[in-house]
């Protein structure tokens, strides 16, 4: 009787009466399933809890915050000065002062002498040309830190040996963020090697979110140059070198101009073993070089250890 009631109630002959009360079971189902399908979309439309820090360096001097928090972080670096720069991060053992690390990294450089293995390499915005702009998104872990410029002049003595150098603090985050949450989701891998680059996928044209990847036993950095026509990898092997300036015969030679061999075209400083960082590129079709400027414990560039290698990009 029931049955009956519920068919005639709605319109419905009493032999329609089931099919009227599956129908209507299927269409709450597909409501209640569009519902969730909404809520998955503004779950994943939720805005990226990431940090964003601006860094600048003009007259070799650094103009950044005094602290940030520690999370996942973009570095975006504005070079305004008239060389190439760096936005690099060197993370501060707690027994040592700021003077302490610029004396003995600077002493290390124009010695060619193995780096102070209490400095730990923390990446940062690699290579920039003047008047123009990188970024880089790494984790950034709570402590003490300074940034400093390890772009040598002709004589080799680097700029932040100069006084382009600047501390900083991480302090642990106030809030209770998931570490991959805001982690960038890469198109392609680049792992470095002692003393070589993997890729995974090969690289190819188009626009790429990179992640770089230390699974060397040393501390890394990388530099993607693109090749202007008529450039060679010797060329730029000769050019890239940054112990040029120490090696008998090659300090005075003025080799090639830069500006005729290549172009910048993205790159991270130098990281630690074990460390990712992440850059954006938009790589057009060409011949492009990959190249580690870090220089070994035996006074060896990585360049001189073989890491540097021509890609062509399709």
């Amino acid at each position: 009787m029931t049955n009956l009631l519920a068919g005639r109630d709605n319109g419905c002959p009493p032999q329609d009466a089931q099919i009227f009360s599956i129908v209507a079971r299927l269409s709450l189902v597909g409501v209640l399933a569009g519902c969730g399908a909404k809520h998955e979309a503004t779950k994943e439309a939720a805005p990226i809890l990431r940090n964003v820090v601006t860094v600048s360096t003009a007259d070799y001097k650094f103009h950044a915050p005094d602290t940030i928090s520690a999370g996942w972080t973009t570095l975006r670096f504005a070079n305004n000065g008239d060389d190439i720069h760096y936005a690099h991060i060197v993370r501060l053992d707690s027994a040592r002062s700021v003077t302490d690390l610029v004396a003995a990294y600077a002493e290390a450089i124009r010695t060619s002498a193995a780096r102070p293995k209490w400095v730990r390499r923390f990446g940062g915005p690699g290579g920039t040309a003047p008047g123009d702009t990188s970024a880089v998104t790494q984790y950034l872990e709570a402590g003490n830190y300074v940034w400093i410029c390890p772009v040598e002049d002709e004589a080799g003595n680097p700029h932040f040996g100069r006084g382009e150098y600047q501390p900083f603090v991480v302090r642990p985050a106030s809030r209770d963020i998931a570490r991959d949450a805001a982690r960038p989701a890469e198109t392609t891998t680049i792992r470095q090697l002692d003393f070589s680059f993997a890729f995974d996928p090969p690289l190819q044209a188009g626009h790429h979110t990179i992640r770089v990847e230390n699974a060397g036993a040393e501390a890394h950095d990388l530099t993607l140059l693109k090749l202007l026509p008529g450039a060679t990898l010797e060329q730029v092997r000769a050019w890239l070198n940054p112990e040029k300036a120490r090696r008998p015969g090659q300090s005075s030679d003025p080799g090639v101009s830069p500006e005729s061999l290549v172009t910048l075209a993205g790159g991270i400083a130098t990281i630690a073993p074990g460390m990712e960082a992440f850059f954006d590129a938009d790589l057009a079709p060409g011949e492009y070089v990959l190249a580690c400027m870090a220089t070994a414990p035996d006074g060896r560039s990585h360049i001189e250890h073989g890491m540097i290698q021509q890609v062509r990009i399709r």
